[in-house]
């Protein structure tokens, strides 16, 4: 990579934690947060790639995607995860699983917040940051952008910044703020080998990045509780000479969502599928015939068998 693409973290503050420079760090990184705080975002400003869906809707995430940065003199491994809330069923619960995993593999944490968020972190945040091993853990206020110039000092409400090594102030969709990050993300990263080829942007195959871009235009042409009832599931992927060929199968958990779906005249289901195409090819760089059936699975995320069918990883229940 040109030296014009790369950061020059030997400009930072120096830290107890900082490398020589003819080091090279490598390491994960966490982003976590309450639903909406703009972890996606963040994450694909950092890449550069628009990898994880984006929705203005709450909880659009549901699996721990991780992006991949790397340089001559770093490789840093983004994990974006689920929104955390205080879970009331199996599936959202399942949804938190993914954000422990996240925080097991972390050196640094980064607890994002919404600066025009009223409501201090939930309980289940507050005890995902305390428990946490990571060898920093970063305050990151995001959405600057839209408060007025006496509000930028202000901190969100409910936080304890002696939990903290650092404060940032950033707008994830401007790219304000981001270098200032990622050059404290690196000082605190430890020595370390290439954990991914330096081409490779994410630990996500094609396919996943073929069923999410379907669900991104579910999330984006549907409302009220239709876009947390569907589950996007690539049941074919064949690369072939002239134009690949992918079926996708949107599940629902109820009948009366089917024809929301579809819309009059098939005309919904065929734009959800012309857009999500045009993004699949992007991604691929090649030619593809989507084919998108829609079924019903009923009750899906109450069910531990259909989550477990579906790739969610449900933790045992708690004994009362």
């Amino acid at each position: 990579m040109n030296n014009e693409n790369r950061i020059d973290t030997s400009a930072g503050q120096p830290t107890s934690d900082h490398h020589p420079d003819n080091s090279f760090r490598s390491g994960f990184v966490a982003i976590l947060g309450k639903p909406n705080a703009g972890k996606s975002t963040l994450l694909n400003a950092l890449i550069g790639e628009r990898l994880a869906i984006v929705s203005d809707k709450p909880q659009t995430t549901r699996d721990r995607i991780a992006g991949i940065l790397t340089t001559e003199r770093y490789q840093v491994v983004f994990l974006d995860t689920p929104g955390i809330i205080v879970p009331r069923d199996r599936f959202n619960e399942s949804l938190i699983a993914r954000v422990d995993e996240a925080i097991e593999d972390a050196d640094v944490l980064y607890h994002l917040v919404d600066a025009t968020d009223p409501e201090p972190p939930n309980e289940r945040l507050r005890d995902a940051i305390a428990r946490t091993k990571a060898r920093a853990r970063f305050l990151v206020i995001n959405k600057i952008d839209k408060l007025s110039v006496d509000q930028k000092d202000v901190l969100p409400p409910g936080v304890n910044l002696a939990e903290y090594n650092q404060v940032f102030r950033i707008s994830a969709l401007m790219k304000e703020g981001l270098d200032a990050l990622l050059e404290a993300t690196v000082a605190h990263l430890p020595e370390g080998p290439l954990y991914y080829d330096p081409e490779q942007i994410t630990d996500r195959e094609e396919r996943f990045f073929a069923a999410e871009a379907v669900r991104e235009k579910i999330f984006l042409y549907t409302g009220e509780e239709v876009p947390y009832s569907v589950f996007t599931k690539v049941e074919q992927f064949e690369e072939r000479p002239d134009k690949d060929y992918i079926r996708v199968v949107i599940y629902v958990e109820r009948e009366s969502q089917k024809p929301i779906i579809i819309g009059k005249g098939g005309q919904l289901l065929k734009r959800i599928g012309t857009e999500a195409r045009q993004d699949i090819e992007k991604l691929t760089g090649r030619p593809t015939y989507l084919e998108l059936w829609v079924k019903v699975r009923k009750n899906w995320r109450k069910n531990e068998f259909d989550l477990r069918n579906f790739g969610f990883k449900v933790p045992p229940k708690k004994r009362s």
